[in-house]
């Protein structure tokens, strides 16, 4: 068995051409408390063309895909396919002894969420532990712009003074939570500060390096700053100026989690196959009775 990269790798060589390949979750990044499982691994595959990356896959791997995941990925109109967060998932696909989470999402989305959160889905993903596989510049700028976009709200969110750098890498991970109808549901109550106890290193390789700190590691301001927040952010607080700066982060943020989440998950009906959902929210909804 190789590191997680080669077994993407490897995973991804029977699949068409991608543009990039990023892992994410607990499949490549150990979260507190899941000592002893061997979770999925989650992927997100962004392409160039969504509709005819799938029509080559059906070809390819016809297995990959739920009955209704083959009819929804064949004949459904591309704007179906970019409902919500407008990425596509498939789950438990199997691969050398592991299963497999894929999310295909095209480029031209990928790179807009990041820049402008204009859902925040791929967003609010890409500001939490990522295992960059396959990317080109484009893409790398993208995520690191996010990441220092990401700096700013928390830090509005905060408000002014000074915090914990740990509590601070708490709000950072939780921006994509915030409003998210799954949350509370089928979802661990503790899983953001999972997230940040499992990889607190990746926390301080990319978000603790931009930050200066005093002597007992709070914040005192981010040393290096985006020139704009993303569009819809920024639109937001011009709309909103009745708010102070931590309400209205925390309000765009909801309406953005809440209506892109719903509408992801009644998506992965289709994609998925109700069989497979059922399966994936009744696996959550059990780790989340042990806790």
């Amino acid at each position: 068995m190789g590191t997680p990269k080669e077994e993407i790798l490897n995973f991804m060589k029977k699949r068409p051409e991608t543009v990039g390949i990023i892992g994410y979750g607990s499949g490549v990044n150990p979260q507190a408390g899941q000592e002893g499982r061997k979770p999925q691994i989650d992927l997100i595959v962004i392409v160039d063309d969504l509709k005819k990356w799938h029509k080559e896959n059906i070809k390819r791997n016809p297995h990959d895909y739920s009955f209704s995941g083959k009819l929804f990925f064949g004949h459904a109109p591309l704007s179906w396919l970019k409902a919500g967060g407008k990425i596509c998932y498939m789950t438990y696909i199997p691969f050398n002894g592991r299963k497999y989470k894929l999310g295909t999402i095209e480029k031209s989305d990928f790179l807009n969420d990041l820049k402008n959160w204009e859902t925040f889905y791929m967003a609010g993903r890409m500001q939490k532990p990522i295992l960059i596989v396959k990317g080109n510049d484009e893409i790398l700028e993208a995520i690191e712009y996010n990441r220092h976009a990401g700096i700013m709200a928390a830090k509005m969110i905060e408000g002014p003074g000074e915090v914990m750098l740990k509590d601070f890498y708490i709000t950072l991970a939780s921006l994509s939570y915030i409003g998210d109808t799954r949350m509370g549901i089928a979802e661990n109550p503790d899983k953001v500060k999972n997230i940040v106890n499992g990889r607190i290193d990746f926390y301080d390789e990319h978000y603790g390096n931009n930050l200066l700190l005093n002597g007992d590691k709070t914040i005192i301001e981010d040393s290096i700053k985006v020139n704009t927040l993303p569009d819809d952010l920024n639109d937001y607080l011009k709309k909103h100026k009745e708010l102070n700066e931590a309400e209205c982060v925390k309000q765009f943020l909801t309406e953005k989690n809440k209506s892109k989440s719903l509408a992801q998950t009644i998506k992965g009906l289709f994609t998925t196959g109700l069989v497979k959902s059922i399966k994936y929210v009744g696996e959550k909804l059990k780790r989340k009775k042990k806790k």
